[in-house]
């Protein structure tokens, strides 16, 4: 229950009580929570209070307010492939991809770049993962459009190796989908850096690209629940057929 001589106001009490109670696993992900008149009872707090503190739960996307339904923790698992967070499309009207080819999975001294975002040691061993966005021609040839290559922290997705993402990642899966339904992880923000970059050498190599490839590179730190950093992502979509999409309110 809320104490009324906290500095903190009543609502961010409740939001704070809530919040843990949904890291402890009381709800999971995509689980619909009490009434709001349950939870104010349960809490101690007015109505309105409640309301307040759930509105910027929702607001930090840890909480999903469906009309005539209830309100969910926020989750990946529903439905198809869906990933809110993709910030490329292509310059004409066409699918951006056509397969996604995991390449590589490791575990790594990670850059610093990637250590410092997650609050990690410089060069910890994080586990590294590369792989393949392409499209394929009508002849039979193939273009890789994008590289993905993604830095986890192991406390955070305990277990993820090689095997087990090639058997338990789903074709209908997005890898927050994945993240939300194998290590109950939902990514619910993130900081984003747009760069332009060439590949070649080491890096080209590294990434089994074609050199020189210009591509658009897209730097982004992910955040789950109680905004906790668990993946840095560098993704790079050739330039010549990429453009960046926002919407600024």
């Amino acid at each position: 229950m809320p104490s009324t001589a906290s500095k903190n106001p009543l609502y961010a009490q409740v939001h704070k009580i809530l919040l843990e109670r949904i890291l402890a696993g009381e709800w999971k992900p995509g689980e619909r929570l009490p009434s709001e008149t349950a939870l104010a009872q349960q809490t101690g707090v007015s109505l309105g209070t409640l309301r307040r503190a759930m509105e910027l739960l929702a607001a930090e996307n840890v909480l999903v307010r469906r009309e005539g339904v209830g309100t969910f923790v926020s989750t990946f698992r529903t439905g198809g492939y869906w990933n809110r967070f993709q910030p490329f499309d292509t310059v004409e009207a066409s699918e951006r991809y056509d397969i996604r080819r995991f390449i590589s999975l490791d575990e790594v001294p990670a850059p610093l770049e990637a250590t410092g975002a997650l609050g990690l040691p410089p060069e910890a061993v994080m586990i590294h993962i590369v792989r393949h966005m392409i499209r394929l021609a009508p002849e039979g040839g193939e273009t890789i459009m994008s590289v993905d290559e993604l830095y986890l922290r192991p406390d955070v997705f305990r277990g993820l190796n090689e095997a087990m993402l090639l058997t338990r990642f789903l074709p209908s899966d997005s890898l927050y989908k994945f993240y939300d339904r194998e290590f109950g992880v939902v990514v619910t923000r993130q900081k984003c850096a747009v760069s332009c970059e060439d590949l070649a050498g080491d890096l080209a190599r590294r990434l089994q690209v074609p050199e020189p490839m210009r591509v658009l590179r897209l730097d982004r730190i992910s955040y789950a629940f109680a905004s906790e950093p668990v993946e840095y992502r560098i993704y790079r979509s050739r330039a010549e057929s990429a453009r960046l999409i926002f919407d600024l309110n």
